[in-house]
């Protein structure tokens, strides 16, 4: 009879609890595990790093969205060159790479910075789930408070995205792309070199992937690492509006690739965060 009654608490009790799927632990989540990036630009951080004494307030973690802002000193300075930041985004980067950096490779070690920006998880996206990459985020964003607990962070939900081939031209572009090739058809002996060279850039022409069209995944990744906002140490802001056009459109003046920004788009990205970054380092 005790017996039985043992087996029945058991029972009840693993009723009563609910169940452990892979997702929940982080050891069998592939987005957490760490990716080694021991490579020459990850050195030549630690290497700046060194120089500069461990100066820097804000430090940018990421992929080559972060990374590209090295391509835009202008705009860099003047959305957050008085908050002496530091850009440690590396082109690729998973959520595991990343991971790897701030703990082996020791990116953080000898800096002090009072507040950190993350954006990371696209590359993810092709062979992660996105409770996968949330929980990679989520585990980037503990270790950043483990090393420095006094930091603030800002967790960006990863930007739009699409396959370039679903970009489609309005009429009133393609009626202008091709103007050059009607033009020299017109001509009694058209120069074959300048209609090769119209029907290439022609080829080239920038649409916009309609919002219908645009990777659905990130909706969902983004849904998640909201929650990781507390209100008092790490926030979450969603700017991917901003990249969009009215009907939720990316446009390709954006995002060149419908992936990587233009020199419009890191202007969009540093106008719509400036104030979240002064407020951190308050």
């Amino acid at each position: 009879m005790r017996r039985l009654l043992s087996f029945g608490c058991v029972l009840a009790l693993s009723l009563a609890l609910p169940p452990l799927s892979a997702q929940d632990k982080a050891e069998d989540n592939p987005a957490v595990r760490k990716l080694n990036r021991d490579i020459p630009r990850h050195k030549d951080f630690l290497s700046r790093i060194e120089q500069s004494k461990g100066a820097g307030d804000v430090v940018f973690l990421g992929d080559s969205i972060t990374h590209g802002w090295e391509g835009q000193p202008k705009a860099w300075q003047e959305h957050f060159g008085a908050f002496n930041p530091v850009n440690l985004g590396i082109g690729g980067d998973q959520t595991g790479h990343v991971l790897w950096r701030i703990t082996d490779g020791k990116e953080l070690e000898n800096l002090k910075p009072k507040a950190a920006v993350i954006m990371i998880g696209t590359n993810n996206t092709g062979g992660h789930t996105a409770e996968q990459i949330a929980g990679g985020i989520k585990a980037i964003v503990e270790e950043l408070k483990r090393q420095k607990p006094g930091i603030k962070v800002l967790v960006l939900g990863v930007f739009p995205r699409g396959n370039p081939g679903d970009a489609e031209r309005t009429v009133e572009q393609i009626a202008e792309a091709v103007k050059p090739i009607n033009e020299e058809l017109k001509k009694e002996k058209p120069d074959v070199k300048l209609l090769n060279a119209a029907v290439r850039q022609l080829g080239q022409s920038r649409g916009t992937i309609p919002a219908a069209k645009l990777n659905k995944k990130i909706a969902d990744i983004n849904a998640i690492i909201a929650k990781l906002d507390d209100g008092k140490t790490v926030f979450y802001k969603d700017i991917g509006k901003e990249f969009l056009d009215p009907s939720g459109g990316l446009s390709g003046d954006i995002m060149p690739d419908y992936l990587h920004l233009s020199g419009k788009g890191y202007d969009l990205w540093g106008k719509a965060i400036k104030g979240d970054v002064e407020k951190m380092l308050k």
